[in-house]
């Protein structure tokens, strides 16, 4: 399973230490646009998520570059650069889902069909099945 993420999961994920979650979820490939890294990687250098996500790079994680300028100039209009390369970037090659938490870039991903996942649904996920894991062990 794959899924595209924009900088606001990773960033979130990473600085409460629970990064790992994606790779449980998303054990094949995280995917994300090279906004996404330049903001996360190279422009947050030493906050968090900066060091976790460039070390999963080429293990976990890769980046792919968005080519429908045109449909990130119009998404550009209402939404950052990350979440609009992000949500190119899925048009281009639907994956399981897009991870995001802007409210307004989930709207707008929501209008076109995009299956969408934020930090919070992820934390869910994980509590679940960790609490499956725990029962099968009494069980």
């Amino acid at each position: 399973m794959k899924a595209i993420s924009n900088s606001s999961v990773l960033i979130a994920l990473s600085s409460i230490g629970q990064l790992c979650i994606l790779t449980q979820r998303f054990p094949d490939e995280i995917v994300i646009p090279e906004a996404v890294w330049h903001e996360v990687v190279e422009t947050g250098a030493g906050r968090p998520g900066a060091a976790a996500v460039k070390a999963g790079l080429n293990n976990w994680l890769s980046i792919q570059k968005a080519e429908n300028k045109t449909l990130i100039s119009v998404l550009r209009q209402d939404l950052d650069q990350g979440e609009a390369e992000a949500i190119a970037l899925f048009l281009e090659q639907p994956l399981e889902a897009l991870l995001l938490d802007e409210k307004k870039a989930r709207q707008i991903a929501r209008r076109i069909s995009i299956p969408i996942l934020g930090t919070l649904g992820l934390l869910i996920w994980a509590k679940i099945q960790m609490q499956q894991r725990v029962k099968s062990l009494w069980y």
